[in-house]
């Protein structure tokens, strides 16, 4: 009881901060919402906006955890700050900036989350994940972002999204002649379209594919091993 309503609370100050920092921008008062975030990071973390986006995700990881365990309400929280800050720089008309922090949000959660996937959490995960998402768009993902949303997509049953982001990595991986993780990662697609083949037509469906998908998808990926003679 203790552990939820300590989570509670931190998600309820987070959400307090955040709809003060929305008046503000509906105020156009920008300077002052990018203020109360930083404040709101400051008291969270100890340490302001700029250095929460200087730290690798790994390293926030650290300042969120006491002894070898994530807070998740700590992560929670500044989840929503983060993606908060997203919307602000956005109104600015700061597109690049507004990506960053949604990007940085994205990466936090999805990490905390294969750290510790507690069930009951898992819809308060996926609400702010979804959030971060829609602040980055259709604007090309970073590498270690779309990495992690292969196997989210898959653990959350929506299969053609998975599919979706694995073959953009790819892509990226091609792009950036980084041909060993590439097919690293075509390895681990064939593995996964195989872990598919297993699952019921129904529940494929619900995630917007098809048994004759995966035979495509899978057949594909094999292809591309056998042309690089792995």
């Amino acid at each position: 009881m203790y552990r939820r309503d300590y989570l509670l609370r931190l998600i309820e100050q987070s959400m307090a901060v955040v709809q003060k920092v929305m008046y503000e921008v509906s105020q156009r008062r920008l300077e002052e919402a990018m203020a109360l975030l930083t404040q709101a990071m400051k008291q969270l973390l100890g340490v302001g906006s700029k250095l929460v986006h200087a730290l690798a995700v790994k390293d926030l990881i650290a300042l969120l955890s006491r002894d070898g365990e994530v807070d998740q309400g700590k992560v929670l929280a500044l989840g929503d700050l983060l993606n908060a800050e997203a919307a602000v720089w956005k109104e600015a008309g700061q597109e690049v900036a507004a990506r960053q922090a949604a990007t940085k949000s994205a990466e936090l959660l999805l990490t905390a989350r294969e750290l510790d996937a507690r069930a009951e959490l898992k819809d308060e995960f996926q609400s702010r994940v979804q959030t971060a998402l829609e602040m980055i768009g259709r604007s090309r993902m970073e590498i270690g972002l779309m990495e992690k949303l292969i196997s989210y997509y898959e653990e959350t049953g929506w299969f053609a999204s998975s599919e979706d982001v694995l073959f953009h990595l790819l892509d990226a991986l091609e792009e950036a002649g980084l041909e060993s993780e590439r097919m690293e990662w075509v390895e681990i697609g064939i593995q996964m379209y195989e872990r598919w083949l297993l699952l019921d037509e129904g529940k494929l469906e619900n995630g917007n594919f098809s048994s004759n998908e995966v035979e495509t998808a899978l057949q594909e990926l094999k292809n591309q091993k056998h042309l690089t003679g792995n």
